[in-house]
């Protein structure tokens, strides 16, 4: 067995998030097969794939929020260098991925999407907002949850300013109550901030919570089955950022998909997040920490952020 430590590289949490993005994968290959016909058990099916998924993601960025900043509560600094390296982890491929985005959804025929000043600047800093055909979605769509995770990081972040015990239940607490507030608000950002969707967060910190109070660790037979699956999970926050683009390009030769476009199409969407997270978001966050782990703390890169 190995020992709880936050630098411990979590096989089982890579294998887990490369699941999380071949679920949401699998969803919209198989919505683009039934045309997102409601009355279609597959769309159904789909629907609970992609929603999975999500929930998976949201598990494990809870989960990992805790663990890697275990020792950090209440310690001076520890709330600005949280947020830092949050941004430096998501903001450059989304931004990037955002603009990439629009340059496809401007030469596309079938381009839907609002991509004025206002929708890029709020897509660019995270704020929802309701846009007509597409709902509560920015210009890159899968971008709403990360709408979600940023919310989650800021409260996180204030959390850190308390100590460990407090800091835990507060933010469980204050989810909590937020999401039962959230159908007495007027409908806009903060009741749509407010869904239960965000309770998969408090889940992965109770899930935390158990694993380092009992001092758990993960089986070496469990994280040598699953190590085959760590490449797709390091890829899979490129792979949830570029598969809708990847899809959208496949159906453009593939017009009128049949079953099989959905395997065709998780094997081209998962090695394009792969290629991407290789040639792309590897080298832009080196580049970005200046070759020093300015994005790392106590272990973060190893567990897979």
């Amino acid at each position: 067995m190995r020992p709880a430590q936050p630098g411990t590289k979590f096989c089982f949490l890579q294998a887990l998030r490369a699941i999380a993005a071949w679920l949401v994968i699998a969803d919209h290959a198989l919505i683009a097969v039934t045309h997102g016909e409601p009355s279609n058990p597959v769309t159904s099916f789909a629907w609970a794939l992609g929603g999975s998924g999500v929930y998976i993601f949201f598990v494990i960025s809870g989960f990992i929020m805790a663990h890697i900043s275990w020792d950090d509560f209440g310690q001076p600094g520890a709330a600005q260098q949280f947020m830092r390296r949050r941004i430096v982890r998501i903001v450059p491929l989304y931004w990037l991925a955002t603009m990439g985005a629009i340059v496809f959804h401007r030469a596309s025929a079938n381009d839907t999407v609002p991509a004025g000043l206002p929708e890029l600047l709020q897509s660019l800093f995270f704020i929802p907002y309701y846009a007509e055909n597409v709902g509560w979605a920015p210009i890159l769509r899968q971008g709403w949850t990360l709408n979600y995770e940023m919310m989650f990081y800021v409260l996180f972040a204030v959390a850190l300013t308390l100590p460990r015990k407090v800091a835990l239940w507060g933010v469980a607490v204050a989810l909590g109550l937020f999401t039962l507030i959230g159908p007495v608000l007027q409908p806009g950002i903060l009741s749509y901030l407010s869904s239960p969707i965000t309770l998969w967060f408090v889940l992965g910190i109770g899930l935390a919570w158990l694993w380092r109070s009992c001092g758990f660790s993960e089986p070496e037979g469990l994280a040598r089955s699953v190590k085959f699956l760590e490449p797709f999970g390091d890829a899979s926050y490129s792979t949830y950022l570029v598969h809708g683009v990847t899809l959208t390009m496949l159906l453009q030769v593939w017009r009128v998909p049949s079953a099989w476009f959905v395997p065709v199409a998780m094997v081209v969407a998962a090695g394009a997040g792969l290629a991407v997270h290789i040639f792309v978001e590897k080298p832009m966050l080196h580049a970005i920490a200046g070759k020093k782990p300015l994005i790392i703390n106590r272990g973060a890169h190893n567990v897979g952020l």
